[in-house]
């Protein structure tokens, strides 16, 4: 696992340097991300969980949101990250 400064944290796979295949991110403000990461981005099928509460599953391309997926509004809605 990598902690940098602010707190946030990964743990997973690395390519000359940067995230690279799988991993899971624990951000600072609460968010969380599992899924790919290409190049340091997120890429191919992930799920992202805002400490709020919503959550999307799906397809991600350079760091985004991208094809098809699941997007959970509310809190109470159940979320499965495969």
């Amino acid at each position: 696992m990598h902690k940098w400064a602010n707190g946030d944290k990964y743990e997973g796979e690395w390519r000359d340097c940067l995230k690279h295949g799988q991993g899971k991110d624990n951000f600072i403000n609460g968010d969380k991300y599992e899924g790919w990461y290409e190049q340091g981005k997120f890429s191919g099928k992930g799920c992202y969980m805002w400490m709020e509460g919503p959550s999307y599953q799906g397809g991600f391309k350079d760091g985004l949101k991208h094809g098809r997926g699941k997007w959970l509004k509310e809190a109470r809605d159940p979320l499965q990250c495969n």
